[in-house]
């Protein structure tokens, strides 16, 4: 292989994993919303009260009520990470640089030009900062069936693991 392909491909390779980033960024934003089904040995009587504190004490404020009383619904506003929002400023400083390094070698004359992407990288968390903060509503049915009640909840993936790690197993 000769070695004039060596840095073509190398550009190449570097522009996909770029390119991967930005999906990377993307992702970070996007909702994931999930539907998961519980049956708790308590009535529906005890199980109510503690379930709305649960979500009150998490920031989300009582929504709406079903007609019924069977399912309630909460919302509340969701912050972004200030880590992930680093975390991706990093990386997309990072893959700026390793592209502009590339350019200076396939381009010793004007390449060096190419480290001005390094100046675009604040997009990154610009953008996951605008997404990530959002409305978020989670929807709670609550079914008795003699002395337990099934607790079907409808919400954010991340949500529903911290409810069932915070208050299921606890």
């Amino acid at each position: 292989m000769s070695s004039d392909f060596i840095y073509p491909s190398t550009l190449l390779l570097t522009s996909l994993l770029a390119v991967g980033f930005v999906f990377f960024i993307r992702a970070s934003t996007k909702e994931r919303i999930e539907t998961k089904e519980w049956l708790i040995a308590q009535p529906i009587a005890e199980l109510a009260p503690r379930l709305k504190q649960y979500f009150q004490q998490r920031g989300y404020r009582l929504h709406s009520v079903s007609a019924d009383g069977s399912e309630v619904t909460f919302q509340g506003n969701v912050a972004a990470s200030p880590f992930v929002a680093a975390l991706l400023l990093a990386l997309a400083v990072s893959s700026a640089t390793a592209i502009a390094l590339v350019l200076t070698v396939l381009f010793p004359d004007r390449g060096i030009l190419a480290f001005g992407l390094i100046g675009l990288t604040p997009i990154a968390p610009w953008f996951y900062w605008r997404g990530a903060q959002r409305l978020e509503t989670v929807r709670l049915s609550l079914q008795p069936q003699s002395d337990i009640t099934q607790v079907t909840l409808e919400g954010h993936r991340d949500e529903l693991i911290t409810f069932e790690d915070t208050l299921l197993r606890a």
